[in-house]
């Protein structure tokens, strides 16, 4: 990988994973509950086709947001401690750069090459695993959420140093995520 877009956006998105696994799930289970109830309207909606592919579609969803955790996962754990620890306090846990410099004893300075440092040991590791930009870019196609978040970050959109750290990236994800299941549960 040439640069750290996927990187960060993993990262980034690493912790909504869960939730929106447990939201596909409960649309799978309401989508089947309510293709019993027919009427005149809804008959095309409920037919067994129409549901069993919707079913489908959101259980490949459900597969991909499940491998792609472990991705993550395996790409941490392959990277020295100090280096996934850095990663996962800024991107998954949220916290603020200043306050995970304080706790490593490091200027802020120092803190902001390491967090580029060890981004650039994650993304070594997702190619040593299999896991190239084209390979993500094919295996996420269908999450449009996440791959909303990516091409903010490849049109630096944000100003990625203190994306992590700001409202801006969690709210961004969150928007993302909530027009995609207004999309899905609409099937």
């Amino acid at each position: 990988m040439e640069n750290n877009n996927w990187s960060r956006t993993l990262l980034g998105v690493y912790r909504y994973l869960p939730r929106v696994t447990y939201a596909l799930d409960k649309i799978v289970k309401t989508r089947a509950y309510n293709s019993s109830y027919m009427s005149l309207n809804n008959i095309a909606f409920n037919n067994v086709m129409n549901v069993a592919n919707t079913i489908l579609d959101l259980t490949e969803r459900k597969v991909t947001l499940i491998n792609l955790k472990l991705i993550i996962e395996k790409a941490l754990r392959s990277m020295d401690a100090k280096s996934a620890r850095i990663l996962i306090l800024k991107f998954i846990d949220g916290k603020k750069s200043a306050e995970i410099a304080d706790s490593f004893k490091i200027c802020l300075r120092t803190f902001f090459r390491k967090v580029n440092s060890a981004l650039d040991s994650f993304t070594k590791a997702l190619s040593r695993i299999g896991y190239t930009e084209d390979k993500l870019q094919e295996m996420l196609k269908n999450e449009k959420w996440i791959i909303e978040t990516y091409n903010k970050y490849s049109k630096n959109v944000f100003n990625t140093e203190n994306f992590a750290d700001s409202y801006e990236l969690h709210s961004q994800i969150k928007n993302n995520i909530i027009m995609e299941f207004k999309k899905v549960s609409t099937f």
